[in-house]
Parts: structure tokens; C-alpha cells; sequence
């Protein structure tokens, strides 16, 4: 094993581990699962041995594997802090930040964060990549392409996790819905209400679906769309009634606007795959004291 491994390579057996398929890490790392397979397969080449083999329950590391991650992990995380360092080094203040979050929260959360956070650090390189669901979100601090995430708690997650708040959810109605304006209402009042629902790649679909199921049924929907926004305005324009988080709620739209007595709510969190420094730490900062329009967590 005297050749240089890639580091590429090495980042998709971590995914597929901790994913516990190729399936899921090939969606989660936006590639073609052929693809994922065959650099998998040229790792163990290079290695000598299998490092995962199919098991009851998934896709899990053989002990040869179980060895490698070991040093592998550790490699992957010092890539990372060796290219934040050089970054920090070559320019002061300056170095890049790349944040990946998902749609609803790069619409109204993260500008928050941002305006606060850009006028100290003008020379540092943002980038913003939205993706559509939490686990295309993990996938993309998972492989490297991401130095931190803003968005839903991840499922299992060996990095460091930064609780930021909760979003609230209140339902918007069309004009002449009785509804509009009211506050402690009960979800369970629009069981026979059209509903504008998000499409199913969307990372609400199936929190609205799970929040109407739990209280006792299944929305109708007349309309779907990727974006809460939209969902909000096809709601005022008449098409159904939508769930969209409190502070996306446009201000031209509060005498629609619904409060629940019990709203839904859905927990916010920063994170990453190793320690957040440079640049991320520094926005980390930012998400931690800024008013990000979201309520406090509520504890597990």
C-alpha cells in the first residue's frame, strides 16, 4: 500500500458506512451509484482487502474496514484543517467559506446571518449551495463540499452539532377563509381544506405530511411547489391553505395567517464534519448571537 490514496475515494467509504448503503450515500453525495461502486472498488484494490460487505441491515464495514476508517476519518478531517489553515495563512482575513443549507432556511434565515456576518469579513470567499432535502444536505459536508451546514438536525452525525433554535409553523389561508387572523387554532381545522403541499423531493413534504397525519389526517393536496414562498402566495391566491414557517410569512400576508395552539416545529442546527474553525467559527458566532428569527429549542 505504498501509493497516495484518494482522498475522494477514502470520503465515499466514510458515506457509505455512515449511510449504511450505496444507494443512500449516492444520493446523499450526488453521484451515480455505478460510479460510487467503482470507486469503492478501486479503494479495495489499492488497499488489498473488502473493506464493506452487505449485511442484515445494511451495507457495513468488514473488519478490515473497521480498521482502515480509523486512519481514514483521521486523514479526511486533518485534509480538512491543513486546507482551512493554508486558507487562514495565505490571506489573513481573507480565506473561503462555503455553506450549504436548504431552501427555506437560504430564504429567510441565513440573510439574517449574513448581513451580520459580511461587513467584518469582507475578504473572505462566500459561496451558498441550497439543496432540496436534509440528506442531500449531509451528503454534501459528508464528501468535503461543504465547510459547515445550516438546516434540520441531521440523523446520525459523528461531527459537531450547533442547536440555533427552532422554526415555528403557522398556516396561511386564502382571503375569504374565515380563518385568517385567528390565533390557538387546531390543525385538525383544515383536515377538509385543499391543501398547497411541497413537492416531494422538497425537505417539508414529509414534515407537513407527518404533522397533518399526527393530527388525525391526510391533506388533500390541489397543488405542489418548491419553494415556501410560492406555497405562500398560491395559499392567499385562493388555491388551499399552506404551512409555511412563521417568519416566512410575507408581511403583506398577516390578516391570512393562522397561528396554532400547538405550532409545528422543526429544530435548526449548525454543523460539520470536523471542528468548525476559520472562517466557520466565525459565522458560527454569528448564527449563535444573531436574532435569526427563530424561537428557542425546546428541549428533547
Amino acid at each position: 500500500m505504498g501509493n497516495w490514496l484518494d482522498l475522494r475515494q477514502v470520503a465515499y467509504l466514510i458515506a457509505v458506512v455512515e449511510q449504511g448503503s450505496f444507494t443512500r450515500a449516492a444520493h446523499a453525495l450526488r453521484v451515480s451509484q455505478p460510479s460510487l461502486s467503482q470507486q469503492l472498488r478501486a479503494l479495495e484494490r489499492q488497499v488489498g482487502a473488502e473493506l464493506v460487505e452487505r449485511g442484515p441491515r445494511g451495507v457495513v464495514p468488514t473488519a478490515a474496514g473497521r480498521a482502515f476508517l480509523i486512519r481514514a476519518r483521521e486523514a479526511v478531517t486533518a485534509a480538512d484543517g491543513a486546507s482551512t489553515d493554508a486558507r487562514a495563512a495565505a490571506g489573513g482575513e481573507g480565506g473561503s467559506l462555503h455553506v450549504a443549507t436548504v431552501t427555506s432556511i437560504a430564504t429567510w434565515i441565513l440573510p439574517r446571518a449574513f448581513a451580520a456576518w459580511r461587513p467584518m469579513h469582507p475578504g473572505v470567499s462566500l459561496k451558498v449551495s441550497e439543496f432540496p432535502d436534509r440528506r442531500s444536505l449531509e451528503g454534501a459536508v459528508i464528501s468535503g463540499g461543504a465547510d459547515l451546514a445550516v438546516g434540520p438536525r441531521p440523523g446520525v452525525w459523528r461531527g459537531p452539532v450547533r442547536p440555533l433554535g427552532d422554526e415555528r409553523y403557522a398556516i396561511v389561508v386564502p382571503p375569504d377563509d374565515p380563518h385568517g387572523g385567528r390565533t390557538e387554532a387546531e390543525l385538525g381545522e383544515f383536515a377538509y381544506h385543499d391543501w398547497i403541499l411541497y413537492a416531494p423531493e422538497h425537505g417539508l413534504h414529509d414534515f407537513v405530511l407527518d404533522m397533518c397525519r399526527t393530527a388525525g389526517f391526510t391533506p388533500r393536496g390541489v397543488v405542489e411547489t418548491r419553494q415556501v414562498d410560492a406555497a405562500a402566495r398560491l395559499a392567499a391566491a385562493g388555491l388551499g391553505v399552506a404551512l409555511v414557517p412563521e417568519g416566512a410569512v410575507p408581511a403583506d400576508l398577516e390578516k391570512q395567517r393562522v397561528d396554532l395552539a400547538v405550532p409545528p416545529r422543526r429544530a435548526v442546527v449548525a454543523y460539520a464534519r470536523s471542528a468548525f474553525c476559520g472562517p466557520g467559527a466565525s459565522f458560527l458566532d454569528t448564527l449563535q448571537t444573531v436574532d435569526l428569527g427563530l424561537s428557542p429549542a425546546v428541549p428533547c
